[in-house]
């Protein structure tokens, strides 16, 4: 039986840190946009990546897709991007946990390869569109390079917390 703490508080979560990485963007703009150098803050994928650890795949692979729709239709404008990327995060970051161990350090390390696939998509998607002429290096020394940076520091940060509390959600 699922309990109602699990199918509410779970996506009240994923909703605190989808509207964060909003307002972190609107708080730190001119620090996260300095000059050429671009990060973005991905809290959202940090969330949905750590809350693969304890929640079902199917629960999460729902939750990719609503909040890949709210995200895409709320930041992006162009429906269909995250829908497709938050899912693969979460169906990737599935298939690795039963093949490493989740410590933090391993968990950190899939933070970094999932959010490097998912900018480096959404390079070449922009690219394929039109939205973007710089090059691969120039996006990977001004974009890619700070973002991870950003989140990696946003990881060490939140870690802790929510892994408590998907924890405490989880054992309810």
């Amino acid at each position: 039986m699922v309990n109602w703490k699990t199918t509410t508080l779970i996506p009240l979560v994923i909703t605190f840190f989808f509207l964060l990485d909003g307002l972190l963007m609107a708080i730190f703009s001119e620090q996260f946009l300095e000059g050429t150098k671009v990060m973005t803050p991905r809290l959202i994928v940090l969330v949905l990546i750590l809350m693969s650890f304890y929640i079902p795949r199917s629960r999460m692979i729902v939750y990719g897709v609503v909040f890949g729709l709210i995200y895409d239709s709320y930041y992006v404008g162009i429906l269909g991007v995250y829908v497709l990327l938050f899912p693969l995060v979460i169906y990737l970051t599935e298939k690795l946990k039963k093949v490493l161990n989740p410590n933090p350090i391993v968990i950190g390390m899939m933070v970094i390869i999932n959010l490097s696939l998912i900018e480096t998509y959404l390079y070449l998607f922009y690219q394929l569109l039109g939205y973007t002429t710089i090059n691969g290096a120039t996006f990977l020394a001004d974009r890619l390079g700070p973002t991870l940076l950003l989140n990696l520091v946003l990881f060490i940060i939140v870690f802790y917390p929510l892994k408590k509390i998907t924890e405490r959600i989880q054992g309810e």
